[in-house]
């Protein structure tokens, strides 16, 4: 029977603001030998998959450098309320990311579900929401590292944009898949 792994140490190793890496130093319940095991530490990811009142799917077109190409995916961003301080929820970081990046806002919330989106490398989560019925309602609020195209997709296009690679982003098409199987898309 599988068991979990006993951590002997911790330390960081490097901190990048957005990001910090840190080193664990792990036993292993099956051999008894430890090793050194390099996390990535970040907030956790925000994602929406909004419908608009047509039933399309409100989308973001973005430049990502360091796939150095254009993504098309749900909106979506950082939680960046750590340790839920201000008493902030998931969602609130949702529907503000929504807004920020789309300009969208209102209609039907619901929770899709929380995943791990790289559990080898990766401490966070991503908490992903359906909203629909969901309207215009303000320009578009970007970062400075942020320049984001809306596109409105019809559902019945996801399959065909996923097989072409048009939508690659592993966690949209996550996302995507959970707002399937809950049977709104």
């Amino acid at each position: 029977m599988l068991r979990p792994w006993s951590l002997l140490e911790s330390r960081q190793v490097f901190d990048a603001g957005l990001f910090q890496v840190r080193c664990d130093r792990a036993q292993s319940p099956r051999t008894g030998k430890s090793c050194d095991l390099h996390v990535i530490q970040m907030a956790d990811w925000l994602m929406v998959v909004p419908l608009n009142s047509a039933g399309r799917l409100v989308m973001v077109r973005q430049y990502r450098h360091a796939a150095r190409d254009f993504s098309l995916e749900v909106p979506g961003g950082l939680h960046d309320d750590e340790g839920n301080a201000s008493g902030r929820q998931p969602e609130d970081g949702a529907k503000r990311e929504l807004m920020e990046e789309t300009g969208y806002g209102g209609g039907a919330w619901s929770f899709l579900g929380q995943l791990r989106p790289q559990p080898a490398l990766l401490a966070n989560r991503v908490w992903i929401y359906l909203a629909e019925d969901v309207r215009p309602m303000a320009a578009q609020n970007l970062d400075a590292g942020e320049d984001i195209e809306i596109v409105l997709v019809d559902p019945k296009q996801l399959s065909e944009r996923i097989a072409s690679g048009e939508i690659n982003n592993a966690m949209t098409v996550a996302a995507l898949f959970l707002a399937q199987q809950s049977g709104h898309l």
